[in-house]
């Protein structure tokens, strides 16, 4: 016959295995969006890996401060 103690310490260990069950299905979840991010966004990565030249100056552009029309900005500048 089993004991009330040998019940709850089942039952201890049983919840334990639930929650470790449940954190690594979380974790690969999370991991998963991650990948699935990083694999939206190809290009994301060959741009900071990419070179730039060391005669390469950068344009001057207007900065976009929220107070006009976005598509002006835009149009602006250049795109």
């Amino acid at each position: 016959p089993i004991t009330l103690q040998d019940a709850i310490a089942e039952i201890r260990r049983l919840q334990t295995t639930v929650a470790s069950v449940e954190k690594g299905k979380a974790d690969k979840e999370v991991r998963n969006e991650e990948d699935e991010i990083i694999d939206s966004q190809p290009l994301t990565q060959a741009l900071w890996d990419a070179r730039v030249p060391e005669n390469f100056k950068t344009p001057h552009l207007p900065v976009f401060d929220g107070k006009s029309d976005p598509s002006e900005h835009l149009m602006a500048v250049g795109t």
